[in-house]
């Protein structure tokens, strides 16, 4: 039988059995210390750290929308998309993405180092600073390519445009306005008309189908990427079974044809 993926009930009720399978298998993984090859250990490393991240804020996310709380999970939403497709930015650019993301995090903690001091206020532990991260390029192209790669890492909008994923980043604002005050954030709970006093909602009347079968996709795209830096792959069958059962698996199926041989752990762009 052929599923198929989008905002309806059949996908709703396949991603609410999917995403708790995606989860234990993770758990398993995770907890057995997975072996790294040693030339990728650099790059797997912040790999599982971010899908630790992820893991564990689809966990929060399914629990937030079981117990109701569907616009304040939207932020949830918001930062498990983003992890998801910086785990597959990096996994593409390997070591030269570890230096990009090296300078963009180094010039983030310093102007953040920089406001507390502005307020005279304690300097957060873990966040300290040495002198601006250097690096030895080949050459102007090398050096050239390391700054346009700075410049994705620094903001999703310049990521998702770099992927060809342009049309994510509406999306990702949308969740944005929610996680912020807004009157989006509010409008939800309150229903106003003309002339008469507004309604008051207890929950947030928002739907959450959309959302909810995304983050299977989400923990796909995350599970997929550092399971190939892992030894034996040990993701791979409940990805693949899982991408099938969402309706989505001809389109997996046809990326991993697309990119055999064009990206294998332990080489850089």
């Amino acid at each position: 039988m052929t599923y198929a993926f989008g905002d309806n009930p059949l996908c709703l009720k396949r991603a609410r059995k999917i995403t708790p399978i995606l989860l234990q298998r993770a758990e398993e993984v995770y907890s057995s210390s997975p072996q790294v090859l040693l030339e990728d250990q650099d790059v797997a490393h912040q790999l599982l750290g971010w899908w630790r991240f992820a893991n564990r804020t689809a966990d929060l996310l399914t629990q937030a929308y079981d117990a109701g709380f569907n616009v304040e999970a939207a932020g949830l939403m918001r930062n498990l998309i983003e992890h998801a497709h910086f785990m597959d930015w990096l996994a593409e650019h390997q070591t030269a993405g570890l230096r990009a993301m090296e300078e963009a995090e180094w010039t983030r903690r310093k102007k953040m180092i920089n406001n507390f001091k502005e307020i005279d206020w304690p300097i957060p532990a873990g966040i300290e600073v040495g002198e601006k991260p250097t690096f030895d390029f080949a050459d102007e192209a090398e050096q050239a390519a390391h700054s346009t790669l700075v410049g994705q890492a620094s903001t999703v909008a310049n990521l998702v445009a770099a992927r060809g994923i342009r049309n994510l980043y509406p999306v990702y604002r949308y969740l944005s306005s929610y996680a912020h005050a807004s009157t989006q954030s509010a409008e939800p709970f309150v229903e106003r008309g003309p002339g008469k006093a507004p309604a008051l909602h207890l929950a947030g009347t928002v739907a959450v189908t959309e959302s909810r079968v995304w983050i299977p996709v989400c923990l796909y795209l995350a599970g997929s990427t550092v399971s190939q830096f892992l030894q034996g792959n040990p993701m791979r069958a409940t990805l693949e079974k899982a991408a099938w059962d969402l309706g989505f698996g001809e389109i997996v199926a046809e990326r991993i044809r697309l990119e055999s041989g064009n990206r294998q752990p332990g080489s850089s762009s």
